[in-house]
């Protein structure tokens, strides 16, 4: 069937399925509204000034393009087909009947949009996710909700609860007019889980019912079973002071999963999961008295770190400020900053990541004592002993804890008091180790 218009300037909505629609001589505008049930709709005009005109809030699943016609196909599967499509002019975003015009475009442009080229010959087909919103397309991310083994989990887009990486300044649209997600509304918030882990939802998020601006109360309140839900999206605008973002549902705890949105490139700062904890304290000024959780001990022991693992220091020698360095001497100098946080510290904590190069061995060090200093190898290998006892010449004041007594393994500063009882014989102290 066709049905033919005036030669003035008419407002043509195209509504009526199987039809195609003819225009005169007139400056003609078409408002493509999509129709339930997979209408299919033609458009022919090539005389006058003619505009296809594309209301907010429309949808755009897939297009073909050709040299002169195109083919959109909406949300709901109305199917549009615009013959002499390269005559007209395309108005995303205007209102006709209110007078408002939106953002205009000539066909190459309008094509340009859709992120397909334009054809010298044949057809370009593209299937795509767009919403006109503020005169402009925007890429629209899909929402639904399917029951997974520990419970109902959103996916975007068809993915299973993706992480996103979005830019400051920009507007996302989250469309969630699924079936599936009716009884799931989505908000965002700086805590994972949001408000089930006390977090709130942040103020840069706006709602959308029927293309109609509403608070987050009253679009929740749209997804229950007495609610004929339809047309609602959640617009998130990340800003500069964003840097890593949660969607969550305002109903049900976990939908997300450990998804996050990271805004600008943000990398998040991970905690290194610690290898091992040793407890360093201070024998006076002689020895460094280093322990492991579990209760393992020596003086000035021997210790051995695993490449690429992470591991911490809790000092508490005031005055006696720990450095791990490439020598065996007093100072600051020669100290290691790859992979290490707050070295030569005497009251807090050290933590150091081992690098994956670099030397086998490196050296604790007081930085103003000499007696107090051990090494460190770094192996590849795990199931190593973590603590060794040193084996030196024994000393009236050299035992350690954990079953065993340490010698220092080095000669004293000459202005520490000491004992200088010496035993007549050289010891191999042998004792206990931790392997981890």
């Amino acid at each position: 069937m066709a049905l033919n218009f005036s030669d003035k300037n008419d407002i043509i909505v195209p509504t009526v399925a199987g039809t195609t629609y003819r225009g005169q001589e007139g400056d003609d505008t078409y408002i493509l509204v999509s129709q339930e049930g997979g209408a299919k709709v033609s458009i022919t005009d090539t005389e006058g000034n003619n505009t296809i005109q594309l209301p907010e809030w429309s949808k755009i699943k897939s297009v073909v393009v050709a040299k002169n016609a195109i083919q959109i196909t909406c949300d709901d599967m109305t199917v549009f087909t615009i013959n002499g499509a390269d005559k007209f002019t395309y108005d995303i975003g205007g209102n006709k009947t209110g007078n408002e015009v939106g953002s205009i475009k000539t066909y190459e442009e309008f094509v340009s949009l859709l992120d397909v080229s334009l054809p010298d010959s044949g057809t370009n087909t593209k299937s795509l996710s767009k919403i006109v919103f503020e005169d402009k397309l925007n890429q629209l991310y899909e929402v639904t909700v399917k029951k997974e083994d520990d419970g109902n989990k959103y996916y975007i887009n068809g993915e299973l609860a993706p992480s996103l990486n979005l830019a400051s300044g920009q507007k996302y649209i989250f469309d969630q007019n699924d079936a599936t997600s009716s009884k799931h509304p989505l908000s965002f918030s700086t805590t994972k889980n949001g408000t089930h882990a006390d977090g709130t939802s942040i103020d840069n998020v706006s709602f959308y019912v029927n293309g109609y601006k509403t608070t987050e109360s009253k679009y929740s309140d749209n997804f229950n079973d007495e609610t004929t839900f339809d047309n609602g999206f959640v617009i998130l605008e990340p800003s500069t002071t964003d840097t890593e973002l949660y969607y969550y549902c305002l109903f049900h705890s976990g939908m997300s999963k450990d998804a996050n949105i990271l805004v600008d490139g943000f990398t998040p700062v991970t905690t290194p999961s610690i290898q091992a904890t040793l407890n360093v304290t201070n024998v006076g000024a002689s020895d460094f008295a280093i322990e492991t959780t579990n209760g393992v001990s020596f003086n000035d022991p021997t210790i051995t770190l695993i490449r690429g693992k992470t591991y911490e220091f809790e000092i508490n020698s005031p005055g006696h400020p720990f450095w791990i360095k490439t020598t065996q001497s007093t100072g600051s100098s020669d100290v290691i900053t790859d992979g290490i946080t707050n070295n030569g510290a005497s009251d807090g904590k050290i933590t150091y990541t081992v690098p994956m190069d670099g030397p086998n061995t490196l050296y604790y060090n007081c930085q103003f004592h000499g007696s107090m200093t051990g090494s460190i190898n770094l192996v590849e290998n795990e199931g190593v002993d973590l603590l060794t006892a040193a084996t030196s010449t024994s000393n009236s004041g050299s035992s350690g804890g954990g079953g065993g007594g340490g010698g220092y393994g080095y000669s004293l500063d000459l202005d520490l008091a000491y004992s200088t009882d010496v035993s007549d014989s050289f010891t191999t102290v042998i004792s206990d180790s931790l392997v981890i």
